[in-house]
């Protein structure tokens, strides 16, 4: 199952993903989908196992995510 994390900003989502970097914890910067916003900005996908992680190392460093998603199918459900 994948996770979507919003940060708010391109500039959050930029720190987040050299936080990532960092860590070596297995993630994709990726667009935010038309699905949540059409805006355009970006977002960390990571999955199922790295979720806690991720959210651990982003909220150790300031970092944490303004929203967390669940795919299911096409559909995003906020966690």
């Amino acid at each position: 199952m994948e996770y979507i994390l919003g940060f708010g900003s391109p500039h959050r989502a930029l720190k987040a993903e050299e936080t990532l970097k960092k860590a070596e914890l297995a993630f994709r910067l990726l667009p935010v989908p038309r699905a949540l916003d059409a805006s355009c900005g970006l977002v960390i996908r990571v999955s199922e196992n790295d979720l806690e992680g991720a959210r651990s190392i982003l909220e150790k460093a300031g970092l944490k995510p303004r929203n967390i998603y669940r795919k299911e199918g096409e559909d995003y459900v906020k966690v």
